[in-house]
Formats: structure tokens, C-alpha cells, sequence
């Protein structure tokens, strides 16, 4: 333990290591951050694809947790998000001529995003997301694959409106 001390001591006088109210043991305060709260998503789709709403929730719980201008909060949030899935296409964009296969699949998403809050002009905002990305099942990369870079894409622009102080200015 002795030989300890010196270490800890060290590791606490460093500048951005001070623990205390509201300072993470990553040494960043979540004071500065807005509170997000969010619902399950709703799913919009047509024809219905059931469960792609869950991915994206959980996708975005995820991003949100590990962002450093949000913090997820069911209490006192600066931001209410409201999100939709409101498009999900997955077209071939190459066939192996050999087999006839798909070499290359487009998986392409659009969410409608609503974020409402004091900090907002005129109290909410509203824009629709798209993003896309690509899977190729003969390069060994898996739908799964596909999915979870989508679903990531997508909710990182959905956190970009929740935080962008651009449209939340006065």
C-alpha cells in the first residue's frame, strides 16, 4: 500500500483528475451536457419491417453514452427526442454473374427527428435523416455487419440534432 501512495497521489494533482459532483471518473464534468430523454422509436415503415425499431433505439442509447455533449435522462431533459423510422430500403447494387448472387447490397435508412426543448427556437425542430451504407456478402461482410453501420450512421446524425447549438440558438 505504501508504495501506492505516491502513484495516487500523482494521479490525483494531475490537471482534468478531479473527482466531485458531476465529474466522471474520465475526469469530464456532465455539467455542460444537455439531458436527452427518448422513447422506443417509432416504426413507420411500409411495408412494415417489425424490430428495426428496436435496433435503432438501442443504437442510439448507446451513442449517447458514449457522446460527450449529451447525457441520456428520464428527469429534467433539456431535449425530448421523438424519432421515426420512416424508410428502410435494402436493393442488390451488383449480382455475381457467376451465381447470380448479390456481390453487393445497399441498406439505406431515413428517420424523421423531432427535438423539443426551451433551448430550441421557436421550442422544437424537426428533420428527416437519411443515411446508407453497403454490405458485401462475398467479402465476407455479414448483413449484420451492415446493419450495425448503418444503425450507428443513423443514430449519430439523429444526436447531431439533439446537440447542434446552431438550431438552438436564439
Amino acid at each position: 500500500m505504501r508504495r501506492c501512495l505516491p502513484v495516487l497521489f500523482l494521479l490525483l494533482s494531475l490537471p482534468g483528475c478531479v473527482w466531485g459532483p458531476g465529474i466522471g471518473l474520465d475526469g469530464f464534468s456532465s455539467q455542460g451536457r444537455r439531458k436527452v430523454s427518448m422513447q422506443t422509436v417509432e416504426n413507420r415503415l411500409f411495408p412494415h419491417r417489425p424490430g428495426l425499431e428496436y435496433e435503432l433505439t438501442q443504437r442510439l442509447k448507446e451513442e449517447i453514452a458514449t457522446d460527450r455533449r449529451l447525457v441520456l435522462s428520464d428527469a429534467g431533459a433539456d431535449v425530448r427526442l421523438k424519432v421515426s423510422l420512416i424508410r428502410f430500403s435494402e436493393p442488390n447494387l451488383v449480382e455475381d454473374l457467376s451465381t447470380g448472387e448479390p456481390a453487393e447490397i445497399l441498406l439505406k435508412a431515413t428517420a424523421q427527428v423531432e427535438a423539443s426543448g426551451d433551448a430550441f427556437v421557436n421550442g422544437v425542430v424537426k428533420r428527416k435523416v437519411t443515411v446508407s451504407t453497403s454490405y458485401a456478402p462475398g467479402l465476407g461482410d455479414s448483413r449484420r455487419e451492415g446493419l450495425d453501420r448503418l444503425w450507428r450512421d443513423l443514430a449519430r446524425e439523429i444526436l447531431d440534432v439533439a446537440a447542434d447549438e446552431e438550431w438552438s440558438s436564439p
